[in-house]
């Protein structure tokens, strides 16, 4: 035997009490906490029904899957080469950029035209008042909507028509 051999000889008959301790405690824990194990594998079981019932349907998955791969795929191809297309013809001319909106300048500018505005015509609203409408008035025309019209009009008073027409003899 070697130094060595006898080194682990040794090392073994030191961690051997150590490794027994340890395998009693962890056969002790097992058998105290399997009825645990047993719930939390019955839940785990339980909550796992969705993705078992969906891995029936792989095969749709895959399916669609490559569908959206390939749809995709040529939708960029299909826009690409028209896109090199109207390049091509330079049928793609941007439009003139045109402003936003108002600027600051401008803003000022037309606010400082409606103050000189005012001040040269003041509003004439300050004396007068709005019209009102004469009660007469109104009891002339609903009047003349209580009335209506005399004559029958519409679709039920007209006639239609109707044309000899010679060549549905041959029908």
């Amino acid at each position: 035997m070697t130094i060595f051999d006898i080194l682990v000889q040794i090392a073994y008959y030191i961690c051997y009490p150590i490794f027994l301790l340890l395998h009693w405690l962890v056969l002790l824990l097992m058998i105290l906490t399997s009825p645990v194990l047993h719930v939390v594998h019955y839940m785990l079981y339980a909550l796992s029904w969705p993705v078992r019932f969906l891995a029936k349907f792989e095969t749709l998955y895959i399916y669609f899957g490559v569908a959206v791969l390939i749809g995709s795929t040529a939708g960029t191809i299909l826009y690409c080469f028209s896109a090199a297309i109207f390049d091509i013809l330079g049928m793609n001319a941007a439009p003139e950029s045109q402003p936003r909106g108002r600027t600051l300048a401008s803003y000022r500018a037309e606010k400082q035209a409606k103050q000189a505005r005012q001040a040269r015509f003041p509003p004439l609203s300050s004396g007068l008042k709005s019209p009102q409408v004469d009660g007469a008035l109104r009891d002339d025309y609903s009047d003349w909507l209580k009335q209506g019209r005399t004559g029958t009009t519409g679709l039920l008073s007209t006639t239609i028509l109707e044309e000899d027409d010679s060549s549905e003899a041959g029908f």
